[in-house]
């Protein structure tokens, strides 16, 4: 009988100074390879170290191969590495996830998150209570995220101090130079001002959010719906998700967004022109039209700020052309028509895929929106929302949200509630509130669906629930009387033949006064008279 194999090992080579791995289980790739390092007992901590990770990640990768395997046997790690491998790192589309993920580095960051709390868990105990320690576990980093915020700002407040020190002591260093020589000079006061101190940081002061972990959540059971689907594992469990946020109340009036784009387009700042910093110029217009366009059209934020006047195909586009609008006199029968300008907002480039969730249908451009499109494309704007003055002298989207922010808080306020999708929520809302407008052709303007319209939007037509309520009980209504022949037309009297007539086939059947007997009865009757 053969000795037993010592398994996945290190081994040091002594002639060459190198430390190796040996891996004699068939089917292998090696059976042996360099670690590339060496000293027998210096390296030997970090060859032992690496022989178990690699047999850890080979026994990971076996385990991704096998299906229909128990939930106690897969840890969420192993569930979470299939769902990378096979839904976005070697995605192939097929019937039931035909489009690759959006937002797929955001997608991963969650996972990460989920490995750092749950690693090597079994799947089957990913419980409702561990889903409530995971909440504990994201508060946690919020708090950590907002010590490391603190800490770089108290940084910047150290060094707007010494910058501070450094020019009190220079002035007095000079008032003292000037009083040596006998000058009575009297300085003007400094101008410069001590930064205003930051108060400490205090962890009590950011609040438990129940629902800042759902996010997370919902890409684990994304993930196990996933492997079920794939046959990975043999059922789904049950993930506990917490509930969402409150649905957001707060919008704006015509007079907010009225306030705000004026107060960016009047905004003066210090941007790059040709290489060189120049101050006083509108850096903030381009925050200017994306309000303008977001109130207008009720598009979401990624539709608006990439949005270009040419058809690129990676990217929404605006598309205007001149149309022929006939006005006819009644009197003399001329036509005074015109060349008017018309528009369609394309939220899906040519190359880019729809999502059922984010349902992206082009648009028409309202016609007040469409004479601003027109004036900004002669001016030779390619993307209305880039901002202008990039220092390296780009020309191309970026992210608003930053300067979006900026304008909400010098606009309503450091405590204001408003948000970009704001602009969204607010557009829907009044879209809504006209009862001539209907619910369908609203969702498919903004974008959305009639449910969601209906559920988020629709306490907002309480006219069109009073005219239910009125045409129910409204005797002019058209349609007069027809409840009254509905119930002529029934006739409950019963017939003659009301029960049905007794057959020989029937298993109970009459027998004058005496009891019902079975047809079994009767033809053993029969059988005794034959006998007989």
């Amino acid at each position: 009988m053969g000795r037993k194999s010592d398994g996945i090992r290190p081994w040091y080579d002594k002639k060459i100074d190198k430390w190796h791995i040996i891996d004699p289980e068939p089917g292998a790739p090696k059976y042996r390879w360099s670690l590339g390092f060496g000293g027998e007992k210096e390296g030997a901590k970090r060859a032992y170290a690496e022989a178990k990770a690699y047999e850890e990640e080979k026994r990971a990768g076996g385990r991704l191969m096998m299906t229909r395997q128990s939930t106690s046997d897969v840890t969420v790690a192993d569930l979470i590495a299939f769902y990378i491998d096979r839904r976005i790192e070697n995605f192939v589309p097929d019937d039931d996830y035909p489009n690759e993920l959006v937002r797929q580095e955001d997608v991963l960051g969650r996972l990460t998150v989920l490995i750092e709390f749950f690693e090597d868990l079994p799947l089957d105990s990913v419980s409702r209570v561990r889903c409530l320690d995971f909440g504990k576990f994201v508060h946690t980093r919020e708090i950590a995220r907002a010590k490391a915020l603190h800490d770089r700002q108290y940084a910047i407040y150290e060094e707007k101090v010494a910058a501070f020190h450094k020019k009190v002591a220079a002035r007095e260093k000079f008032v003292a130079d000037l009083a040596e020589r006998g000058w009575n000079r009297v300085l003007p006061p400094l101008r410069s001002k001590p930064p205003v101190p930051l108060e400490p940081f205090n962890p009590a002061a950011i609040p438990y959010r129940r629902s800042a972990s759902r996010r997370y959540l919902e890409e684990l059971s994304a993930a196990v719906t996933f492997a079920v689907t794939y046959e990975f594992i043999r059922h789904k469990i049950h993930i506990h998700l917490p509930p969402k946020y409150d649905p957001r109340k707060h919008q704006f009036t015509l007079a907010d967004v009225r306030r705000m784009i004026r107060a960016a387009y009047r905004f003066k700042g210090m941007g790059w022109v040709n290489g060189k910093p120049v101050k006083d110029l509108p850096t903030r217009r381009h925050l200017a039209r994306f309000a303008f366009l977001a109130i207008t059209t009720g598009s979401r934020k990624d539709k608006i700020e990439r949005v270009s006047f040419r058809n690129e195909g990676d990217r929404p586009w605006i598309d205007l052309w001149q149309e022929w609008v006939p006005d006819i006199d009644e009197e003399t029968g001329e036509d005074r028509g015109s060349l008017q300008w018309k528009g369609r907002y394309h939220r899906l480039g040519d190359d880019e895929i729809e999502h059922k969730t984010k349902q992206a249908p082009n648009l028409p451009i309202p016609a007040i929106a469409v004479k601003r499109l027109v004036r900004w494309r002669d001016q030779g704007i390619i993307y209305p929302c880039a901002y202008p003055y990039h220092r390296q002298g780009k020309e191309e989207p970026g992210n608003v949200k930053d300067g979006m922010r900026a304008i909400f808080e010098e606009t309503f306020g450091d405590d204001t509630e408003s948000v970009i999708h704001t602009f969204r929520h607010s557009a829907a809302t009044w879209l809504c509130a006209d009862k001539e407008l209907p619910l369908p052709s609203v969702a498919a303007y903004l974008g959305m669906s009639t449910e969601t319209l209906v559920k988020t939007y629709a306490k907002h037509r309480e006219e069109d629930l009073q005219k239910i309520a009125a045409a129910i009980s409204d005797p002019h209504r058209k349609g007069k009387g027809v409840h009254t022949v509905k119930v002529r037309e029934t006739k409950p009297q019963q017939g003659k033949n009301g029960r049905q007539k007794s057959t020989d086939n029937d298993r109970m059947a009459p027998n004058g006064r005496r009891q019902e007997s079975t047809a079994i009865d009767e033809s053993r009757a029969k059988s005794t008279r034959d006998a007989a």
